[in-house]
Protein backbone atom coordinates (compact mmCIF):
# COMPACT_ATOMS: atom_id res chain seq x y z
CA UNK A 1 0.00 0.00 0.00
CA UNK A 2 2.79 2.75 1.24
CA UNK A 3 4.87 1.78 -2.55
CA UNK A 4 1.54 2.60 -4.15
CA UNK A 5 0.78 5.68 -2.60
CA UNK A 6 4.16 6.41 -3.38
CA UNK A 7 4.04 6.00 -7.13
CA UNK A 8 6.42 2.49 -6.78
CA UNK A 9 6.25 -0.49 -8.71
CA UNK A 10 4.24 -2.99 -6.86
CA UNK A 11 3.93 -6.64 -7.76
CA UNK A 12 -0.25 -5.84 -7.50
CA UNK A 13 -2.49 -3.28 -7.52
CA UNK A 14 -3.62 -3.23 -3.28
CA UNK A 15 -7.31 -3.11 -3.22
CA UNK A 16 -8.63 -0.68 0.29
CA UNK A 17 -11.68 1.35 1.29
CA UNK A 18 -10.40 4.93 2.32
CA UNK A 19 -13.88 5.74 3.01
CA UNK A 20 -16.70 3.45 5.09
CA UNK A 21 -16.23 0.09 4.52
CA UNK A 22 -18.80 -2.12 6.59
CA UNK A 23 -21.32 -4.19 4.62
CA UNK A 24 -24.53 -5.62 6.87
CA UNK A 25 -23.11 -9.08 6.08
CA UNK A 26 -20.05 -7.80 8.16
CA UNK A 27 -22.05 -6.32 11.00
CA UNK A 28 -23.62 -10.56 10.66
CA UNK A 29 -20.33 -11.26 11.07
CA UNK A 30 -19.93 -9.98 13.99
CA UNK A 31 -22.62 -10.28 15.66
CA UNK A 32 -23.72 -6.15 16.19
CA UNK A 33 -24.12 -3.39 13.79
CA UNK A 34 -22.32 -0.39 13.67
CA UNK A 35 -24.83 1.74 16.06
CA UNK A 36 -23.24 0.35 18.60
CA UNK A 37 -19.68 0.64 17.19
CA UNK A 38 -19.64 4.16 17.05
CA UNK A 39 -19.81 4.30 20.78
CA UNK A 40 -17.31 1.26 21.66
CA UNK A 41 -13.31 0.95 20.52
CA UNK A 42 -13.34 -2.70 20.40
CA UNK A 43 -16.59 -2.93 18.17
CA UNK A 44 -15.32 -0.16 16.05
CA UNK A 45 -12.03 -1.99 15.07
CA UNK A 46 -13.82 -5.17 15.18
CA UNK A 47 -16.21 -4.21 12.39
CA UNK A 48 -13.45 -2.04 10.50
CA UNK A 49 -11.33 -4.90 10.17
CA UNK A 50 -14.24 -7.38 8.98
CA UNK A 51 -13.72 -6.33 5.03
CA UNK A 52 -9.87 -7.01 5.88
CA UNK A 53 -10.39 -10.60 7.36
CA UNK A 54 -13.23 -11.85 5.71
CA UNK A 55 -13.42 -10.16 1.89
CA UNK A 56 -8.96 -9.74 1.58
CA UNK A 57 -8.92 -5.93 1.57
CA UNK A 58 -5.10 -4.27 2.69
CA UNK A 59 -6.61 -1.78 4.73
CA UNK A 60 -9.35 -1.02 7.49
CA UNK A 61 -10.71 2.16 7.84
CA UNK A 62 -12.28 4.36 11.01
CA UNK A 63 -14.33 5.75 12.47
CA UNK A 64 -17.54 5.09 9.77
CA UNK A 65 -19.19 8.46 9.92
CA UNK A 66 -18.46 12.21 9.22
CA UNK A 67 -20.07 14.18 12.48
CA UNK A 68 -16.86 12.89 15.29
CA UNK A 69 -15.38 17.05 15.00
CA UNK A 70 -18.94 18.71 15.04
CA UNK A 71 -20.30 16.20 17.94
CA UNK A 72 -17.17 17.53 19.87
CA UNK A 73 -17.68 21.08 18.94
CA UNK A 74 -21.51 20.64 20.29
CA UNK A 75 -23.45 19.46 17.96
CA UNK A 76 -26.55 17.70 17.69
CA UNK A 77 -26.06 14.65 16.19
CA UNK A 78 -28.78 11.97 14.91
CA UNK A 79 -26.91 8.37 14.47
CA UNK A 80 -28.29 6.80 12.43
CA UNK A 81 -29.62 3.25 12.09
CA UNK A 82 -28.15 -0.40 11.25
CA UNK A 83 -28.64 0.83 7.45
CA UNK A 84 -27.82 4.55 7.94
CA UNK A 85 -24.64 6.85 9.02
CA UNK A 86 -24.85 9.43 11.62
CA UNK A 87 -25.92 12.75 10.59
CA UNK A 88 -25.49 16.46 11.93
CA UNK A 89 -28.92 17.33 12.98
CA UNK A 90 -28.20 21.14 12.04
CA UNK A 91 -25.67 24.04 11.88
CA UNK A 92 -23.87 24.88 15.01
CA UNK A 93 -22.56 28.19 14.51
CA UNK A 94 -23.55 31.47 12.63
CA UNK A 95 -20.23 33.61 12.25
CA UNK A 96 -16.62 32.39 12.72
CA UNK A 97 -15.97 34.62 15.30
CA UNK A 98 -18.15 31.96 17.49
CA UNK A 99 -15.20 29.13 16.79
CA UNK A 100 -12.68 28.61 19.13
CA UNK A 101 -10.33 26.02 18.66
CA UNK A 102 -8.62 25.12 21.92
CA UNK A 103 -6.25 21.91 22.72
CA UNK A 104 -9.06 20.28 25.18
CA UNK A 105 -11.79 19.70 22.08
CA UNK A 106 -9.19 16.35 21.88
CA UNK A 107 -10.98 15.65 24.50
CA UNK A 108 -14.35 15.90 23.79
CA UNK A 109 -17.21 14.05 22.34
CA UNK A 110 -15.73 10.50 20.50
CA UNK A 111 -12.37 12.11 19.64
CA UNK A 112 -10.85 10.15 22.53
CA UNK A 113 -12.44 6.78 21.36
CA UNK A 114 -11.94 7.31 17.77
CA UNK A 115 -8.18 7.39 19.25
CA UNK A 116 -8.14 5.04 21.17
CA UNK A 117 -9.82 3.02 18.31
CA UNK A 118 -7.00 3.83 15.98
CA UNK A 119 -4.37 2.65 18.32
CA UNK A 120 -5.88 -0.76 18.36
CA UNK A 121 -6.19 -1.31 15.20
CA UNK A 122 -2.26 -0.75 14.79
CA UNK A 123 -1.62 -3.42 17.66
CA UNK A 124 -4.00 -6.06 16.13
CA UNK A 125 -3.73 -5.62 12.55
CA UNK A 126 -0.80 -3.51 11.80
CA UNK A 127 1.14 -4.37 9.65
CA UNK A 128 -1.10 -7.18 7.82
CA UNK A 129 -3.85 -4.10 7.14
CA UNK A 130 -3.04 -0.98 6.30
CA UNK A 131 -4.73 1.27 9.11
CA UNK A 132 -6.88 4.69 7.55
CA UNK A 133 -8.32 6.57 9.52
CA UNK A 134 -10.21 10.00 8.71
CA UNK A 135 -10.92 13.73 9.32
CA UNK A 136 -13.40 16.10 7.44
CA UNK A 137 -11.38 18.44 5.67
CA UNK A 138 -12.10 22.16 6.30
CA UNK A 139 -14.53 23.02 3.47
CA UNK A 140 -16.95 20.33 4.69
CA UNK A 141 -16.83 20.27 8.10
CA UNK A 142 -17.47 24.49 7.65
CA UNK A 143 -20.64 23.59 6.09
CA UNK A 144 -21.68 20.93 9.30
CA UNK A 145 -20.80 23.56 11.32
CA UNK A 146 -22.06 26.58 9.76
CA UNK A 147 -24.53 25.73 7.73
CA UNK A 148 -24.39 25.05 3.92
CA UNK A 149 -26.14 28.08 2.89
CA UNK A 150 -24.34 30.09 5.12
CA UNK A 151 -20.89 28.50 4.00
CA UNK A 152 -21.86 29.12 0.03
CA UNK A 153 -23.28 32.45 0.79
CA UNK A 154 -19.76 33.77 2.66
CA UNK A 155 -17.79 32.34 -0.22
CA UNK A 156 -19.87 34.72 -3.03
CA UNK A 157 -20.32 38.07 -0.88
CA UNK A 158 -18.17 37.39 2.53
CA UNK A 159 -14.77 35.75 1.13
CA UNK A 160 -13.05 37.06 4.03
CA UNK A 161 -15.34 35.78 6.64
CA UNK A 162 -15.04 32.18 5.07
CA UNK A 163 -10.90 32.17 5.00
CA UNK A 164 -11.06 33.31 8.44
CA UNK A 165 -13.66 30.32 9.09
CA UNK A 166 -11.24 27.91 6.94
CA UNK A 167 -8.13 28.89 9.31
CA UNK A 168 -9.99 28.59 11.91
CA UNK A 169 -11.31 24.86 10.69
CA UNK A 170 -7.58 24.13 9.24
CA UNK A 171 -6.32 24.60 12.97
CA UNK A 172 -8.89 21.78 13.80
CA UNK A 173 -8.16 19.63 11.11
CA UNK A 174 -4.37 19.82 12.03
CA UNK A 175 -4.85 19.40 16.02
CA UNK A 176 -6.91 16.28 15.03
CA UNK A 177 -4.59 14.72 12.38
CA UNK A 178 -2.05 14.80 14.53
CA UNK A 179 -3.22 13.15 17.11
CA UNK A 180 -4.75 10.22 14.94
CA UNK A 181 -1.03 9.84 13.58
CA UNK A 182 0.50 9.81 17.16
CA UNK A 183 -2.22 7.01 17.92
CA UNK A 184 -0.86 4.79 15.13
CA UNK A 185 -2.67 5.78 11.43
CA UNK A 186 -0.66 4.32 8.27
CA UNK A 187 -3.01 7.08 6.44
CA UNK A 188 -5.22 9.82 6.78
CA UNK A 189 -8.12 10.34 4.63
CA UNK A 190 -9.64 13.88 4.19
CA UNK A 191 -13.52 14.08 3.50
CA UNK A 192 -14.52 17.08 1.25
CA UNK A 193 -17.55 16.09 -0.19
CA UNK A 194 -18.20 19.80 -0.24
CA UNK A 195 -15.86 20.63 -2.35
CA UNK A 196 -17.35 18.72 -5.36
CA UNK A 197 -17.28 20.23 -9.20
CA UNK A 198 -21.17 19.56 -9.02
CA UNK A 199 -21.03 22.18 -6.16
CA UNK A 200 -18.15 24.83 -6.91
CA UNK A 201 -16.31 25.93 -9.56
CA UNK A 202 -12.50 25.08 -10.32
CA UNK A 203 -11.58 28.53 -9.18
CA UNK A 204 -13.23 28.13 -6.04
CA UNK A 205 -11.61 25.03 -5.56
CA UNK A 206 -8.20 26.88 -6.28
CA UNK A 207 -8.57 30.30 -4.37
CA UNK A 208 -10.45 29.11 -1.15
CA UNK A 209 -9.67 25.36 -0.47
CA UNK A 210 -6.39 23.89 -2.54
CA UNK A 211 -4.26 26.83 0.07
CA UNK A 212 -5.88 24.59 3.33
CA UNK A 213 -5.20 21.61 1.90
CA UNK A 214 -1.45 22.27 0.99
CA UNK A 215 -1.46 23.65 4.73
CA UNK A 216 -2.67 20.31 5.93
CA UNK A 217 -1.15 17.92 3.69
CA UNK A 218 2.08 19.70 4.63
CA UNK A 219 1.26 18.97 8.54
CA UNK A 220 0.18 15.07 8.66
CA UNK A 221 3.41 14.07 8.06
CA UNK A 222 2.06 10.44 6.76
CA UNK A 223 0.17 9.97 3.42
CA UNK A 224 -3.05 11.56 3.12
CA UNK A 225 -5.94 11.06 0.94
CA UNK A 226 -8.38 13.19 -0.26
CA UNK A 227 -11.45 12.17 -1.11
CA UNK A 228 -13.85 14.38 -3.14
CA UNK A 229 -17.29 12.97 -4.96
CA UNK A 230 -18.54 14.02 -8.30
CA UNK A 231 -16.36 15.74 -11.19
CA UNK A 232 -13.60 16.95 -10.24
CA UNK A 233 -11.60 16.91 -13.71
CA UNK A 234 -11.31 21.19 -13.10
CA UNK A 235 -10.23 20.47 -9.53
CA UNK A 236 -7.24 18.46 -10.50
CA UNK A 237 -4.32 20.31 -11.47
CA UNK A 238 -4.84 22.42 -8.03
CA UNK A 239 -4.78 19.33 -6.08
CA UNK A 240 -1.70 18.19 -7.39
CA UNK A 241 -0.52 21.28 -6.38
CA UNK A 242 -1.41 20.68 -2.47
CA UNK A 243 1.10 17.74 -1.82
CA UNK A 244 -1.76 15.22 -0.47
CA UNK A 245 -0.29 11.74 -1.38
CA UNK A 246 -3.23 10.65 -2.81
CA UNK A 247 -7.17 11.17 -4.25
CA UNK A 248 -9.44 9.14 -4.22
CA UNK A 249 -12.62 9.85 -6.75
CA UNK A 250 -15.55 8.56 -8.15
CA UNK A 251 -16.78 7.34 -11.93
CA UNK A 252 -17.78 10.99 -12.45
CA UNK A 253 -14.29 12.20 -12.99
CA UNK A 254 -12.55 11.01 -15.94
CA UNK A 255 -9.85 8.62 -15.42
CA UNK A 256 -7.89 9.67 -18.36
CA UNK A 257 -7.53 13.29 -17.67
CA UNK A 258 -6.98 11.81 -13.72
CA UNK A 259 -3.83 9.92 -15.57
CA UNK A 260 -2.88 12.74 -17.62
CA UNK A 261 -2.83 15.10 -14.81
CA UNK A 262 -1.82 13.20 -11.78
CA UNK A 263 -0.25 10.38 -12.65
CA UNK A 264 3.39 9.84 -10.73
CA UNK A 265 3.03 12.91 -8.35
CA UNK A 266 -0.53 12.04 -6.70
CA UNK A 267 -1.76 8.36 -6.20
CA UNK A 268 -4.88 8.04 -8.02
CA UNK A 269 -7.47 5.87 -5.84
CA UNK A 270 -10.86 4.47 -6.87
CA UNK A 271 -12.75 4.50 -8.72
CA UNK A 272 -15.00 1.31 -9.01
CA UNK A 273 -18.79 2.81 -9.52
CA UNK A 274 -20.26 2.15 -5.77
CA UNK A 275 -24.20 2.13 -6.54
CA UNK A 276 -24.56 0.68 -10.52
CA UNK A 277 -21.82 -1.87 -9.83
CA UNK A 278 -20.57 -2.76 -6.43
CA UNK A 279 -24.05 -2.50 -4.96
CA UNK A 280 -26.17 -3.58 -7.60
CA UNK A 281 -23.69 -5.53 -9.61
CA UNK A 282 -23.08 -8.85 -9.80
CA UNK A 283 -19.72 -10.38 -8.98
CA UNK A 284 -18.50 -10.56 -12.68
CA UNK A 285 -19.52 -6.79 -13.01
CA UNK A 286 -17.98 -6.16 -10.36
CA UNK A 287 -14.50 -8.14 -11.31
CA UNK A 288 -14.84 -6.49 -14.97
CA UNK A 289 -15.09 -3.07 -13.75
CA UNK A 290 -12.47 -3.62 -11.22
CA UNK A 291 -10.05 -4.91 -14.18
CA UNK A 292 -10.78 -2.14 -16.33
CA UNK A 293 -9.74 0.34 -12.83
CA UNK A 294 -6.75 -1.01 -12.69
CA UNK A 295 -5.99 -1.48 -16.80
CA UNK A 296 -6.79 2.25 -16.92
CA UNK A 297 -4.23 3.86 -14.33
CA UNK A 298 -5.72 3.46 -10.63
CA UNK A 299 -2.46 3.16 -8.36
CA UNK A 300 -4.95 1.57 -5.25
CA UNK A 301 -8.34 0.02 -6.25
CA UNK A 302 -11.34 1.44 -4.48
CA UNK A 303 -15.32 2.03 -4.23
CA UNK A 304 -16.03 5.20 -6.08
CA UNK A 305 -17.46 6.13 -2.19
CA UNK A 306 -18.55 4.97 0.84
CA UNK A 307 -20.02 1.55 0.15
CA UNK A 308 -24.07 1.28 1.31
CA UNK A 309 -24.54 -1.13 4.07
CA UNK A 310 -26.08 -3.66 1.56
CA UNK A 311 -23.36 -4.08 -0.31
CA UNK A 312 -22.52 -7.89 -0.85
CA UNK A 313 -19.26 -9.38 0.65
CA UNK A 314 -19.22 -11.30 -2.66
CA UNK A 315 -19.09 -8.17 -4.30
CA UNK A 316 -15.99 -6.88 -2.50
CA UNK A 317 -14.16 -10.23 -2.58
CA UNK A 318 -14.35 -10.10 -6.74
CA UNK A 319 -12.44 -6.51 -6.43
CA UNK A 320 -9.98 -8.66 -4.53
CA UNK A 321 -9.45 -11.38 -6.96
CA UNK A 322 -9.64 -8.82 -9.75
CA UNK A 323 -6.02 -7.06 -7.95
CA UNK A 324 -4.45 -10.59 -7.34
CA UNK A 325 -5.43 -11.89 -11.06
CA UNK A 326 -3.33 -8.82 -12.12
CA UNK A 327 -0.16 -9.62 -10.67
CA UNK A 328 2.25 -7.59 -12.61
CA UNK A 329 1.87 -4.14 -13.85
Amino acid sequence: MLAALRGEKTDRTPVASFMTGVTSESMGLCGFDWTRAHADADKMVALAAAAHLHCGLDSLKLPFDMTVETEALGGAIDFGTPDTLPQVRSHLFDDPCELTVKPDILNKGRIPLVLKAIGLAAERYSPDAFVVSSIVGPFTLGAKLFGFDNFFEWLLLEPEKLRDAMERLTDLCCMYAAKQVEAGSDAIQIGEASSSGDLISSNTYRDFIAPYHRRLSAAIGIPSVVHICGSVGGHLPYIGETGVTGLSFDEKTDIGQAVSILKGGTALIGYVDTLNVLLDGTPERVYERSLACIGAGIDVLNAGCAWPAHVKNKNIKAMVKAAHDCIHR
